[in-house]
């Protein structure tokens, strides 16, 4: 019987031999990007350091296609085209990005065995605006996406070898992954490497950096950045209404990514689906790092949520969130995922 190398946490690109089976499952990545303003040339910190985290997944041999869904695409005949941003745009930066990635590595090498790693990309113009997470969800197992297991991220998560294990993965569970954060001490060099020649010698050296993200996995089980799921677990079985949550007024209308609590509702939207039997977070066995170390810069779209003093605001305390998608007091928590799997025989294969 041929042997599968498991990897560990905080594996390199290239440290792991992965052998290829028969009945290996193909891995895709879905996210959104939103398109960039080409009538300025000043650079945006978080966009480039988005930019560097979607090189770094595309590079990632254990991601068999990259799909972006590109929003905020410009259709005005209005606009020059040279100032029009589609995704013919997002392929030549991140093209150039590539070579001035692979220039800097000076080596073949650091293509971890993938001969064009931007065949791998697949990009959709969006010319509705942001998704809401109902949308990314359906964006996910659209006919663009090849994989028969989905990872949907946002777009400034990476991911290291440890994304082998996705491949894995049982059918009838659905798995969240929080973040392990960035630091120069727990973050592999393969996925810092990224950050540093894209990000930093970008000129964001003289910008406000943090010197770390913060650990979401060991500290924090309320959030989660990344889902991975069949794609045929999903398919023809999410219903729109589940993806809907009371906002100040108590109609009932849909939440985006980012917002605070999003996740947590669309958890439990998602566990409506009859075909998943067990929720895991595996933020210990897949490892996702977070390349957000500048000001957030794109602002999602938001509605008008209930605050504690009666007012609104764009991000709403969890326990404000009626049930089932939030907390009514805080002794009630948020739908949320246990960090253990629930199921005797395990949540992959081996």
């Amino acid at each position: 019987m041929r042997q599968i190398v498991r990897p560990v946490r905080a594996m390199a690109f290239g440290r792991v031999v992965v052998h290829h089976i028969s009945d290996a499952k193909k891995v895709s990545y879905v996210t959104s990007f939103w398109a960039k303003d080409r009538q300025t040339t000043n650079l945006i910190p978080h966009r480039r350091e988005v930019e560097a985290a979607l090189l770094a997944n595309i590079y990632n041999p254990h991601i068999d296609q990259v799909v972006v869904f590109l929003d905020g695409v410009t259709t005005d005949d209005t606009i020059d085209e040279e100032h029009k941003s589609t995704c013919v745009h997002f392929h030549q930066d991140m093209a150039e990005l590539s070579r001035q990635y692979l220039q800097v590595t000076s080596s073949t090498k650091h293509t971890h065995g993938v001969d064009d790693p931007m065949l791998k990309v697949k990009c959709v113009n969006v010319i509705t605006g942001q998704p809401t997470y109902h949308q990314m969800f359906l964006n996910a197992i659209s006919n663009v996406v090849d994989g028969d297991i989905v990872v949907m991220a946002n777009a400034d998560m990476v991911f290291d070898d440890s994304m082998a294990k996705a491949r894995k993965l049982k059918e009838d569970v659905l798995l969240v992954l929080a973040t392990w954060g960035f630091s120069s001490e727990v973050t592999p060099v393969s996925i810092r490497q990224f950050y540093d020649i894209i990000v930093r010698t970008a000129g964001t050296e003289n910008q406000q950096l943090k010197d770390r993200d913060v650990d979401q996995c060991t500290m924090n089980h309320w959030s989660w950045d990344s889902w991975i799921f069949h794609k045929r677990a999903i398919q023809g079985k999410l219903q729109e209404e589940h993806f809907q949550r009371p906002n100040i007024n108590n109609e009932m209308v849909p939440f985006y990514m980012n917002e605070n609590g999003a996740e947590n509702a669309a958890l439990w939207a998602m566990e409506q689906c009859p075909s998943f039997a067990t929720t895991y977070n595996a933020c210990d066995e897949i490892q996702s790092w977070s390349f957000h170390l500048t000001p957030k810069t794109h602002y999602s779209q938001w509605s008008r949520w209930p605050r504690g003093d009666g007012g609104i605001y764009r991000n709403p305390d969890r326990a404000l969130i009626p049930k089932p998608w939030g907390g009514t007091e805080r002794r009630h928590s948020p739908p949320y995922p246990p960090k253990l799997c629930a199921r005797e025989n395990g949540c992959f294969f081996d």
